[in-house]
């Protein structure tokens, strides 16, 4: 038989065998046909060629890569570092009663002259406060021009006869005197319905500006935005603060007290609190107080609040407790602490939470350095600033959200012997 031939049987009979398998096997009713199938010589197995038949060399289609393509994606821009996540705080701790006999029977040392002198040696040197506005000697403001009195009508004589009454003329409604207009030559203080303004030859000045050795700052139509203030300790001495009022001060921060910077610690309470506190509200100034701190760790912070909370004794105050933390020296508990950023933020955030917690409002004392290099200002964005930077510019800088702004070290001010830091505070 030929090999062709020995094909074709194979092939036929391959086929009947399935198609009497499929017709035992399947259900008539739901059994589908069978697909036709047709399958060249050269695609069967080599097993079914005839003994010398070559195999077939099939045309070499091209196999798609299985590697999947990958975009290239955009390589993000670096953003800014956000600060740590601060650690879960502990609940801040209310002042009870056994607390506070506690925190009383502490020894509460004298504050040193010698760390007084070196924490005010360990300010920066303010740069000269001049005057960007002409200071003329004090004129007195216009004056309203007096409205003539009426004229009485003359009392007639006894037994003349009266004259006949004339009829009665209407009286006009008074209207209201205009504020005269100060003359374009005047220059100095002016109040006006909206606020106090400076003018300059009859018209307001804008910005911020220093008038008299003192600054203060203008919105953009000329009323004052600010008000003046001092910050005060023992290292001022007695102060007659009648006399700080009636200078134009309408505020003043009291240090109540601190911790000794050395390295031993130790609480103090200023010398003179008692009498600065009883002086300035009797005086009318809205009070704040601030601690100078040393703690270097959240525990010690949180024990200074209380300290402070306690020699309050419930007493009132209008402005915040203000926490004060220095590095007055390299020998200073809290230099050589050598904290990181978080940690020094972890300090800030235990004391006003613990000032806040027994009722009063808390405030942070600091300065653009320590706002750059040594605190995340974005955890601490729930308590007012009291910004310190001495500057010849305008503003300070660092940070637009303070509350308060020390400006410099060597204000003068009626009724304090020396110099005294000043401080503007927005309205």
């Amino acid at each position: 038989m030929s090999p062709h031939r020995k094909i074709i049987s194979a092939v036929l009979a391959a086929c009947c065998l399935v198609g009497t398998t499929g017709c035992v096997s399947a259900d008539m009713n739901t059994m589908a046909p069978l697909p036709i199938v047709t399958t060249a010589a050269e695609d069967l197995a080599p097993s079914l060629l005839p003994e010398g038949t070559p195999s077939p060399s099939p045309e070499t289609e091209a196999t798609p890569s299985l590697t999947p393509t990958v975009a290239p994606t955009a390589t993000p821009s670096p953003s800014p570092t956000p600060s740590p996540t601060p650690k879960a705080t502990i609940k801040p701790q209310v002042l009870t009663e056994e607390k506070k006999e506690e925190i009383l029977e502490k020894p509460v040392q004298k504050p040193s002259q010698e760390e007084d002198q070196v924490i005010q040696e360990s300010k920066p040197t303010p740069p000269p406060i001049v005057d960007t506005v002409p200071t003329p000697a004090p004129t007195s403001a216009p004056t309203a021009t007096p409205m003539p009195k009426p004229t009485a009508a003359p009392t007639p004589k006894p037994g003349a006869t009266p004259s006949p009454t004339p009829q009665a003329t209407p009286t006009p409604v008074p209207t209201s005197t205009p504020k005269p207009t100060p003359d374009p030559s005047y220059t100095g203080w002016y109040t006006t319905s909206q606020g106090t303004q400076y003018l300059v030859q009859g018209k307001p000045i804008t910005g911020s500006q220093i008038i008299g050795g003192r600054r203060y700052i203008f919105s953009s139509t000329g009323i004052l935005q600010t008000r003046l203030g001092i910050d005060v300790s023992s290292y001022q001495g007695s102060i007659n603060w009648n006399s700080v009022a009636n200078d134009g001060i309408s505020f003043a921060f009291l240090r109540i007290g601190g911790q000794y910077y050395r390295q031993e610690g130790g609480f103090y309470k200023d010398n003179y609190f008692e009498k600065n506190y009883t002086g300035a509200q009797n005086a009318g100034l809205d009070t704040g107080v601030y601690f100078f701190s040393q703690a270097i760790t959240p525990e010690e912070a949180r024990e200074e609040a209380l300290w402070v909370v306690a020699q309050l004794k419930g007493r009132g105050l209008q402005l915040p407790i203000v926490y004060d933390l220095e590095d007055p020296a390299n020998d200073s508990r809290f230099h050589l602490a050598n904290l990181n950023r978080q940690q020094v933020t972890e300090l800030c955030l235990a004391f006003c939470e613990t000032i806040e917690a027994n009722g009063y409002d808390a405030m942070v004392y600091t300065n653009p350095d320590w706002i750059w290099n040594r605190l995340y200002l974005d955890q601490l964005s729930s308590y007012p600033l009291w910004l310190a930077h001495y500057t010849s510019a305008a503003l300070p800088s660092a940070s637009d959200n303070w509350k308060a702004w020390q400006y410099t070290s060597s204000g003068s001010v009626k009724g304090i012997n020396g110099k005294v830091d000043m401080n503007v505070m927005w309205n």
